[in-house]
């Protein structure tokens, strides 16, 4: 069953079905049940009264006298290579913690227009070496109880072990190796490059992640910081092994690099072990070049993503910060507190508590090493968000007044100072705050000083940073969701700010403007439409050739799950008459619905009620033509009615595919077809539903032969990258005898 006749099924079959049920579970009247009044009643008798002579007050108990706390001292050596080592002892626990950053080794180091690769780096670093697979390492490290891991952030790629002490020698054996002599295994670089490519699709489909995204661009404009860590799905397909290997000889060096040790470890033991696991590392002179810093916003600028079918809106507001030893720092963490650090911090106070626009709303300055921003974010239902947004910019302006209650600064300073010692507890929290301090530059008496530092913020600092950071006459401002439904309020509550207004599926974090070009691909040359036209003709010789030429119905029946494999169980009969008429007769939820398409109508009858589909009848059409792996589509590319541009090769599903993009009667698509077998393997296209466009992809597989033709007996339709649908073809009839009545459009009744 295609996903175009698949989405009609649910978007509108699932509507006429809501409409029927509800009205039959309508109570007769709006009287009172028997338990709401016995509830009332119970109520009246005193449950929940607070008993004669009790009174609650309104607050929180004082904070109680400040408790001595002194960070752990670090012992530090470097080593001839240039690696620096830190040791905290902590006997309490016979566990280690080892942390190694490598400073050189950042997403902000990504080559040029490919961001992606220091990330994929890291990843690849434990999924083998020149002497161990991706399981032997997986298996040595899960053996000993331990964990063994490595990512890249903006800044740094850190490598994290945590072990017991007996176990620290394998632990610190596997690290080294991993750091120091990565495979690069090509197998296993293409399986974590489809696992990341199918989180991405989600991304890309998520106005969460795409508000986030968007923001991060806008603030930091063309500094690298801005830039997505993972890559995009266009630069993630790109990545070879030769990148990776070249990206983790240019940035991974010791004398760029800084290793702690915290847990039952003496100094001794641990610079001994640095010395023996990480000593052969050879120093190298590596380029140490300052990104170029962020050009902070002038004026409103208010980014319109638009998601038609999104319910809520993702709002994020803000503008550049401070970098992470910015001297200001310390002052502006109280500052932040109040503003919207916290559940009962003003923002999140105003926008949930008091409003109820949101279920959440906070602020955060994110410093890095050479640059930072701050961001206000929340989110709303999409009838909210011009009021929610303008709650959030009002809050800001009268944060940057500098007006903060005494209690307010009191409140933020004993939070901060009496949290930082319970999160500076374990091995793991020590390790990264040495090393935080190490990488950033910061006093060495930091992490044993913060407390007081942050007790002895005064007003007149906080009520400065308020006025420095909060001010609203420059921002950025992103809103991701349905914006038709908000745009024209959104600019009359915003009348001087400039607007840009992209759709989800044109959006391109690597394009100076966010957009994709027109056609979001290769010019079409007369090479890549020649190729495109012989990958067609394979295709169609591959499912049978002229044989398919002589198939004018078909008849099957069809069982899937929607929703995966614990979903709705769903059955269909369909009859399909080429090249655009179709029949499916499906039980879904227990209900039995019927939805055809004559060819120049479509409809949906369910309980006694039609509903006209017609304005979806490209979808029926669609649907009809890629049946069974394409048969339909491939009759059309025989007649000569299909035009099409190669646009490359993808892997899909583990299989080598080469890509056409097509234009035929039923509309536009990328097919994917197997370069072996040149079967349909993937198809994808945007469709329309009630709720708006809807990026889809449907997958093909199980092919059988059928009377010398090729015929998939088995479908995986995919909705924002995760498993919408999936089903197999039970019973399938070539050329059956189909009664024109399967098609005709019910007469309507006449009025009695």
């Amino acid at each position: 069953m295609s996903h175009a006749i698949r989405r009609s099924l649910i978007s509108l079959a699932a509507a006429i079905l809501s409409t029927v049920l509800v009205q039959a579970q309508q109570p007769a009247s709006s009287t009172p049940s028997a338990a709401s009044a016995t509830a009332q009643q119970d109520q009246k008798n005193g449950s929940g009264i607070v008993p004669a002579g009790v009174k609650l007050a309104p607050q929180m108990p004082a904070a109680g006298a400040p408790r001595p706390f002194e960070f752990p001292k670090a012992a530090t050596k470097t080593l001839p290579n240039g690696l620096r080592v830190f040791v905290v002892t902590d006997r309490s626990e016979p566990a280690i913690a080892a942390r190694l950053v490598i400073l050189s080794a950042g997403t902000i180091r990504d080559p040029a227009a490919m961001p992606g690769v220091a990330a994929m780096t890291a990843t690849m670093l434990t999924q083998g070496t020149e002497k161990r697979s991706a399981r032997d390492i997986s298996e040595a490290i899960d053996f000993v109880g331990g964990s063994l891991n490595a990512s890249a952030g903006k800044d740094v790629t850190a490598v994290t072990l945590d072990v017991v002490k007996k176990d620290l020698a394998t632990g610190l054996d596997l690290m080294s190796d991993v750091v120091l002599h990565p495979a690069f295994h090509a197998e296993e670089l293409d399986r974590q490059r489809q696992q990341l490519l199918s989180g991405l699709t989600v991304q890309y489909s998520d106005p969460e992640f795409l508000a986030s995204a968007v923001f991060s661009r806008e603030v930091y404009g063309g500094s690298p910081y801005g830039l997505p860590g993972e890559g995009t799905p266009d630069t993630v397909k790109k990545l070879t092994r030769d990148d990776l290997a070249k990206f983790h000889d240019a940035n991974y060096a010791p004398n760029q690099s800084m290793l702690a040790f915290a847990g039952d470890i003496t100094p001794e033991e641990a610079f001994a072990a640095a010395e023996k696991y990480f000593g052969s590392w050879p120093k190298a002179e590596l380029n140490s070049e300052t990104p170029a810093a962020p050009v902070a916003a002038s004026g409103v600028r208010i980014w319109l993503i638009d998601k038609p079918d999104a319910v809520q809106t993702q709002i994020r507001v803000g503008k550049l910060g401070i970098r992470r030893a910015d001297p200001d720092f310390i002052p502006l963490q109280v500052a932040n507190r109040i503003f919207g650090g916290g559940y009962n911090s003003r923002l999140n106070t105003e926008v949930r508590i008091k409003k109820g626009l949101t279920y959440g709303a906070y602020s955060s300055f994110t410093p890095h090493r050479f640059a930072g921003a701050f961001v206000a974010g929340t989110f709303s239902r999409t009838d909210a968000t011009v009021e929610a947004t303008k709650l959030v910019v009002d809050l800001l302006a009268k944060m940057s007044t500098g007006q903060v209650a005494p209690q307010e600064i009191d409140f933020a300073r004993d939070y901060l100072a009496g949290v930082y010692p319970i999160e500076s507890e374990t091995a793991e929290q020590v390790a990264d705050r040495v090393l935080t301090v190490a990488a950033y530059g910061l006093p060495e008496d930091y992490n044993t000083t913060y407390p007081q530092q942050i007790r002895a913020v005064t007003p007149i600092e906080v009520k400065a940073m308020a006025e420095k950071y909060f001010a609203t006459g420059n921002l950025d401002i992103v809103l991701a969701g349905n914006i038709s439904a908000f745009r024209d309020s959104l600019k009359k509550a915003f009348p001087d700010a400039q607007y840009e207004e992209i759709r989800f599926d044109r959006l391109d974090l690597l394009t100076p403007d966010l957009r994709k070009s027109k056609e979001s691909g290769q010019a079409a040359s007369p090479e890549s439409i020649e190729k495109g036209k012989q990958v067609l003709l394979a295709a169609a010789k591959a499912a049978g050739g002229d044989s398919l030429n002589s198939v004018s119905s078909i008849s099957m029946a069809e069982t899937g799950k929607l929703g995966g494999a614990s979903g709705t169980p769903i059955k269909v009969n369909w009859q399909i008459a080429y090249p655009d008429r179709s029949n499916g007769a499906v039980t879904i939820g227990g209900q039995n619905v019927l939805q055809v398409c004559d060819g120049k109508s479509a409809w949906i009858a369910a309980q006694g009620n039609t509903r006209d589909a017609t304005p979806f009848i490209g979808e029926f059409k669609r649907g009809i033509s890629l049946f069974g792996g394409g048969w339909g589509l491939y009759k059309m590319i025989l007649a000569g009615t299909v035009t099409a541009q190669f646009i490359g090769e993808e892997q899909i599903d583990g299989r080598e595919t080469q890509g056409v993009a097509i234009k035929a009667p039923f509309g536009e698509a990328k097919l994917y077809f197997d370069s072996q077998t040149h079967l349909l393997t993937a198809a994808r296209y945007e469709a329309a539903t009630p709720q708006g466009p809807s990026e889809n992809e449907e997958r093909w597989g199980a092919y059988r032969t059928v009377g010398g033709r090729q015929f998939a007996f088995s479908d995986a339709i995919y909705r924002g990258g995760s498993l919408f649908l999936e089903s197999t073809i039970q019973d399938l009839q070539v050329n059956p005898k189909l009664q024109e009545s399967l098609f005709a459009k019910p007469q309507p009744q006449a009025a009695k």
